[in-house]
């Protein structure tokens, strides 16, 4: 991608509009990502503004659009583990100039990588379906609320909360397996895994 380039260049040069490029870019699925593991959205955001910070002060450094996005996943684990008190979390020493090869005990980065760029699809698709279709979907698999805990929010019954989220889902599905086979069977997997009916 020319544009990537383009900014990774103006990023190291130390024009803020570098970085602003790359906070439209990668700041959503880096909140995302954030508050799967702290549960919390003002803690993933001031997190995610810690990460950008330390991308602008280590600019120079950056080669490329993979090596700013690594990093600031890394970063953004990091600090969300140090926030948890994740003591058995593997930490990666920063000096490391390698970002795109770093792995953990909870898997390489890519792979988390891939699985919130999976997440921010899904998100992209439900702002085509019906508003409470996609406010329950979005309440019970990307912030893992229980059926009551939707009912509560929504002020609605519990068969209203089932129906939605089976016709999210099914639509969804249907949305996923014309676009590619593979990204079909990986929402199966997340929507199984994330989501209780």
């Amino acid at each position: 991608m020319k544009d990537d380039l383009k900014y990774v260049e103006i990023l190291c040069l130390g024009h803020e509009l570098g970085l602003q490029y790359f906070i439209g870019q990668l700041g959503e699925p880096l909140h995302f990502f954030a508050y799967k593991i702290t549960k919390n959205k003002e803690v993933s955001e001031e997190i995610v503004s810690e990460s950008f910070c330390k991308l602008w002060q280590r600019r120079e450094k950056m080669t490329s659009y993979e090596c700013i996005k690594s990093f600031l996943f890394l970063v953004t684990r990091n600090a969300c583990y140090d926030h948890m008190g994740s003591a058995y979390q593997k930490k990666v020493s920063l000096s490391h100039t390698d970002w795109t090869s770093i792995q953990g005990k909870d898997g390489d980065m890519l792979g988390q990588i891939i699985y919130v760029e999976l997440i921010m699809q899904i998100a992209e698709e439900l702002e085509k379906l019906p508003k409470q279709q996609a406010d329950v979907f979005r309440m019970s698999y990307l912030e893992g609320m229980d059926t009551k805990e939707i009912c509560d929010v929504l002020g609605t019954t519990s068969g209203n909360v089932y129906f939605a989220r089976s016709k999210a889902l099914s639509t969804l599905r249907m949305i996923f397996k014309e676009k590619d086979i593979n990204l079909y069977m990986t929402f199966l997997l997340v929507t199984c895994l994330e989501g209780s009916f």
